[in-house]
């Protein structure tokens, strides 16, 4: 082979196995893109339809979030669960369960800390009935 074409074989096949070892990142969904800054920046949608039901307070314990971290790789306790939030790219480990009363949430949130769950904390969800 000439020296003519060695160089830029070389670099071909050095660019292309670096190409390789990198790994894969997640694809944000394309709706992630599309997010409007301001919701009065876009014209107005469609009304949504009405149901009869009533808004009521609910709360989760969350315990992580994990950013680049497969939750997989961890033994969580039985009572979490893990969503994935894919325009955030990250994991929510929280409880499964809601709890319809704070005092509820803070028992199990006292009892993640105590088997080794520092710095968890509640947050409220809004449910329909």
């Amino acid at each position: 082979m000439s020296q003519k074409f060695l160089f830029p074989t070389i670099c071909l096949l050095v660019f292309s196995l670096k190409g390789f070892a990198q790994s894969p990142v997640k694809s944000k969904p394309v709706y992630c893109d599309n997010l409007p800054s301001a919701y009065d920046s876009k014209p107005k949608p469609k009304a949504l339809p009405v149901f009869n039901t009533t808004t009521g307070l609910e709360y989760r314990v969350q315990v992580a979030v994990l950013r680049d971290t497969d939750p997989r790789n961890y033994h969580f306790h039985n009572s979490l669960a893990a969503r994935y939030q894919p325009c955030e790219q990250v994991w929510i480990v929280e409880s499964k369960k809601t709890f319809k009363s704070r005092a509820e949430a803070e028992r199990l949130k006292a009892d993640l800390e105590r088997l080794g769950y520092p710095g968890s904390y509640i947050t409220t969800i809004v449910s329909y009935e």
